[in-house]
């Protein structure tokens, strides 16, 4: 996730911030997460026009691991285990009073709409579905940069074998956004606010 905010920020601000100093601004902690709620605080803090639009409700969030565990199911325990709950908690306190939150899926012809203007959407997807591996949800924030009528452009941040505008089919991609633990979350980056 810091890999997408790094993107953003310098294309849309000229800002070329550290992974580690976006770790420190999300509160993310070695080996565990960070979440799309963490992302989309500090950069309106930085100053950007971002929305965020996810299939789930934030506010169920605020009552911790009970929540989680139903809403997630079986993946709810490899979740837990990589996020510093009260961190995540606090960016989800502080997002909802900035009102940038719209609880709904955006439709995929709306996502590349915002492609289309200049906007850039970073979406959370399943890595093992990207990559068509049958395994645990394993989650990945893609910074989107194109599309054509079969496919799909992303920066790939790796780990493993990065790549600026990796090609993949639309229909894979868009199955790896609807796999559990992504709740299709999307964050729309128009520019400066």
């Amino acid at each position: 996730m810091q890999v997408a905010m790094k993107t953003v920020l310098k294309h849309f601000l000229g800002k070329d911030i550290s992974l580690k100093e976006l770790d420190t601004l999300t509160g993310r902690k070695t080996g565990l997460w960070t979440w799309t709620s963490q992302v989309v605080t500090v950069l309106h803090k930085a100053g950007l026009d971002v929305k965020y639009y996810s299939t789930s409700d934030l506010e169920p969030f605020l009552h911790g691991e009970p929540f989680i565990r139903r809403h997630f199911g079986k993946d709810a325990e490899k979740i837990l285990k990589f996020t510093d709950l009260p961190v995540a908690l606090e960016s989800i306190r502080e997002l909802l009073k900035y009102k940038i939150f719209e609880k709904r899926k955006l439709p995929f012809n709306e996502i590349e709409s915002h492609l289309t203007q200049g906007h850039v959407p970073l979406m959370l997807v399943d890595h093992n579905k990207l990559v068509g591996r049958a395994d645990l949800y394993q989650g990945h924030f893609v910074v989107v940069t194109g599309f054509d009528d079969k496919d799909i452009f992303y920066h790939e941040s790796g780990p493993a074998d990065p790549e600026a505008n990796k090609k993949v089919l639309k229909s894979t991609f868009i199955k790896a956004w609807n796999a559990n633990g992504t709740d299709n979350d999307v964050v729309i980056v128009s520019g400066k606010r």
